[in-house]
């Protein structure tokens, strides 16, 4: 029997992604941030450019529509944020950061700045920009998915796949 070289690369990445976030969090507790750190990427979203609905800030953000519009009623529930229906569209809401939101967003952007600044000292102590190498990595599998990839090492990949019908 083969061994695996690296049976744990999923959990790895999912567990430095875990820390990263739980350390953030941490640090924007202790420091007197009340948002979730979870929560900053459509908080700066709607910074960079108010009155974008949920679908708009799921492709800016990158994630589901169904997630973002989660957040943005825990969001909406903590008064971090406003909406109005769209004119267009009785049935869409636009979203805006409240009073509150924007001055926890400022306080978030000043520690990201410094935080930016602790990554690039992190990089520097790995031997790795590890944000350059995660943006090539995502970069690299849009461009061709590990499916591909596996077809492509291992030709009997493709005799197994299986391709979903209509009805799924």
């Amino acid at each position: 029997m083969t061994k695996l070289i690296d049976r744990m690369f999923g959990l790895r990445i999912r567990r430095a992604k875990d820390l990263v976030v739980a350390q953030a969090c941490e640090a924007f507790f202790r420091t007197g941030i009340e948002l979730d750190a979870k929560l900053t990427s459509i908080v700066i979203a709607l910074y960079e450019q108010p009155g974008q609905s949920s679908s708009e800030l799921a492709t800016v953000t990158s994630l589901s529509r169904q997630l973002v519009e989660s957040r943005l009623k825990m969001l909406d529930k903590k008064g971090y944020i406003s909406s109005v229906i769209r004119a267009d569209d009785a049935r869409k809401r636009d979203f805006s950061l409240s009073r509150r939101g924007q001055k926890e967003v400022a306080e978030i952007i000043e520690m990201i700045f410094d935080l930016e600044t602790v990554y690039a000292e992190l990089w520097r102590e790995l031997g790795i920009d590890l944000g350059e190498a995660l943006l090539k990595l995502e970069r690299a599998l849009h461009a061709k998915p590990l499916l591909a990839r596996l077809c492509n090492e291992f030709p009997e990949y493709d005799e197994l796949i299986k391709v979903p019908s209509a009805a799924n």
